[in-house]
């Protein structure tokens, strides 16, 4: 056998085993494959198998090209601030929507016009989205694989490309494209995935391994207080306008601002509290703003003692004690002493009171006096 041959064969048998060896590999293709027929399935008893599957890396300015206006865009909330979108093309869109409202997959109609997606249609295919994410992230022998995956909701459904955009911010991203096949080849449609790439977080140094005479960084706490970021919006004016009017704003759109000066810009926090105001303009070229100075509100405490009555600016209602006359000096004054006073007078000249069983007698005789002339009334009525 000569060299050529036998290298032929070496390298035949080295491609039989990585074809073994990846047919006994579950990667990230192959996870979404099994586990979207699984879903489909169990979820609204849809035959569905996966015909392509393609994995591309891009950077989230080559984004915009792989959003289609008639697409159905789902936003997908995954762990911590990461925001991923799935996309269905309006025939993938259309059978799963008739599997689960006519439980059959018709075939697409020629020349049918595309119509424009809905809420509802998101509310219907949310779950199976869901379910292929969640699902397909527990298989993948690689853990990096996996992380792509993992932790995906639904989140809100994206009526316009544009709002899309705005939410993807990550700066790499993978791709994956699937075309998946219904109801054994009545209808064919193409999904789409993009998922931002996990934040690699960076390994901490070990304090005990590091060498002693690398220098070690100790600033003090006024240092690392002036090496803060702090985001701050500066705000001209506020503008009102329907949510509808806005969400259609595009490059090259004009708002009218009604502005005849700058010197009424305000600085606004993250949320949103207009924190102070000032005067925009520019320095060397560059945008600054020149903050008014507030003036400085001062705290004092109640101020109840007599040496802080001199800065008050208050009536003197205290009098001494020396002008007011004394208790025993108020005959000299003409008037008399309360102790001299005859206030009940002379008890010895009132009379005795009489009997008790007298006074009853003499009451009695004169309700008597009083009750005859009534009675004599009565009886001339009577006659």
């Amino acid at each position: 056998m000569s060299a050529e041959q036998t290298t032929t064969l070496v390298q035949r048998k080295a491609r039989n085993a990585r074809e073994a060896q990846a047919a006994r590999t579950m990667s990230l293709p192959r996870a979404l494959r099994l586990t979207a027929a699984k879903q489909a399935d169990r979820l609204m008893g849809l035959p569905l198998s996966a015909l392509s599957i393609t994995r591309r890396t891009l950077c989230g300015d080559e984004l915009p090209a792989c959003l289609n206006d008639d697409d159905l865009i789902l936003l997908m909330d995954g762990i911590g601030t990461q925001v991923a979108a799935v996309l269905l093309d309006p025939v993938l869109v259309a059978g799963l929507i008739q599997q689960q409202t006519m439980g059959k997959v018709r075939p697409a109609p020629e020349g049918d016009e595309t119509r424009n997606a809905t809420a509802t249609d998101a509310a219907l295919c949310a779950p199976f989205i869901e379910g292929l994410l969640g699902g397909a992230a527990l298989l993948p022998d690689d853990a990096e694989e996996a992380a792509i995956l993992k932790g995906y909701r639904f989140g809100v459904w994206a009526q316009e490309p544009r709002q899309a955009q705005l939410a993807l911010d990550a700066s790499d991203y993978t791709v994956i494209e699937m075309m998946l096949d219904m109801a054994a080849g009545t209808r064919a449609g193409k999904l789409v995935i993009i998922l931002p790439e996990p934040a690699r977080v960076a390994a901490v140094p070990d304090p005990d391994s590091v060498e002693a005479e690398q220098p070690i960084s100790r600033n003090n706490l006024s240092e690392n207080v002036m090496g803060l970021k702090a985001d701050l919006m500066i705000a001209l004016t506020r503008v009102k306008m329907p949510l509808q009017k806005a969400s259609a704003l595009k490059t090259g759109d004009l708002v009218d601002l009604n502005l005849s000066s700058m010197a009424q810009a305000l600085v606004i926090d993250a949320n949103g509290r207009a924190i102070a105001r000032g005067t925009l303009g520019q320095i060397d070229g560059m945008r600054a703003v020149q903050v008014e100075q507030r003036n400085a509100r001062q705290h004092t405490q109640p101020r109840r003692r007599a040496a802080d009555r001199d800065e008050l600016d208050l009536p003197d209602i205290t009098g001494q004690q020396n002008d007011l006359p004394l208790m025993d000096e108020l005959g000299d004054v003409g008037l008399p002493s309360f102790a001299d006073m005859d206030v009940f007078g002379n008890l010895d000249d009132l009379p005795d009171l009489p009997d008790m069983d007298e006074a009853a007698h003499a009451a009695d005789a004169q309700m008597a006096e009083w009750q005859a002339p009534t009675a004599e009334a009565d009886g001339a009525l009577k006659a």
